[in-house]
């Protein structure tokens, strides 16, 4: 038997094995079997079952009898592999029955169960085939969860939490796909915190990290859900905009310029005051045919607000549409 600090630590981490058995004699039994080795949920019927899977993502295997009221087990089943959430439709599912001919064998196993046992269950029978195909689930979300952790590391700013370089250009090359093929355009913003060398030389470089996680909280607060926002290198952030021309970029490039002008930085007791410059370029105001040269021609612009006072927006490269509010 599990010690007490064992049955915390299975609830907290353990998938559970959903019991779905509207017998209560049956439930008992079921839960001697299972109770010392797993997480074990119970439900009476398939509704209620359904309601807390939906609920609860810490489900790792459902073992279901077949009639029960409200919701039987095939209509549960048919529920759980219809649903649009990963999570729910792989989830194993064990049936169980006590009729003796193949109608209900049958019919869960083309309505996707993972395993059919007959009623009265053996004990070992049930362990083993519990033990095969919750630990291959478990495998399975392991690695799935793993290859989302990889893929959060190689698109994803550590510090920020933003989209990486890499990823930009990733989501850029699309805009670029959808350009080419129905003429829509898409935009770039880069933008450059003013004197930020500054900010760490006198403050250091911790609250220096702390006010680009600040900036790249704002950010996102004034672009859309579409755009993308990232953190390219140091100092300096990028946004996309899908379908968006020059005049719209200008306009989002006021309301990021604005919103950062405007925030008071409160960081472990410093006050501090940004600004920020910003160059913009559009597909649909250049003659480029890459994302590489776009960039370019944003980052160009970037330093001519720089060397015309920062603080600044310039569209054009010679600085002559530059403007500060």
């Amino acid at each position: 038997m599990p010690s007490d600090d064992t049955n915390l630590e299975l609830d907290s981490i353990q998938p559970g094995v959903l019991l779905v058995e509207d017998s209560a004699t049956t439930a008992t039994l079921l839960t001697k079997y299972l109770g010392d080795r797993y997480r074990l949920i119970q439900a009476h019927d398939g509704a209620q079952a359904l309601a807390h899977i939906l609920q609860d993502q810490n489900v790792g295997l459902v073992l279901t009898d077949i009639n029960m009221p409200n919701m039987t087990g095939h209509q549960l089943l048919v529920e759980i592999r219809r649903s649009k959430d990963t999570y729910v439709n792989q989830l194993p599912v064990i049936v169980m029955t006590d009729a003796n001919d193949n109608t209900d064998r049958n019919l869960a196993f083309m309505n996707g169960a993972s395993d059919f046992i007959n009623k009265p269950v053996d004990e070992l029978e049930l362990l083993a085939r519990i033990n095969v195909h919750y630990t291959l689930a478990n495998t399975i979300r392991e690695l799935e969860l793993s290859r989302q952790a990889l893929h959060r590391q190689a698109t994803t700013d550590p510090l920020t939490g933003l989209k990486n370089r890499r990823m930009f250009f990733d989501n850029a090359e699309e805009c670029l796909k959808m350009h080419k093929r129905y003429g829509s355009t898409y935009s770039v913003i880069m933008l450059d915190i003013d004197y930020f060398k500054k900010i760490n030389d006198t403050h250091g470089h911790d609250i220096g990290d702390k006010v680009l996680i600040t900036v790249a909280e704002i950010l996102p607060q004034m672009t859309r859900s579409v755009d993308t926002v990232a953190r390219i290198g140091g100092e300096e952030f990028a946004v996309l905009l899908p379908d968006t021309n020059r005049l719209g970029t200008a306009v989002m490039a006021e309301r990021l310029r604005s919103a950062i002008e405007d925030h008071d930085f409160h960081i472990d007791g410093t006050r501090l005051k940004l600004t920020v410059s910003i160059g913009i370029a559009s597909q649909d105001a250049e003659v480029v045919d890459n994302v590489g040269d776009l960039m370019r021609i944003a980052d160009k612009r970037l330093y001519v607000a720089k060397e015309l006072g920062r603080n600044r927006i310039a569209v054009n490269n010679d600085g002559k549409s530059s403007y500060a509010t």
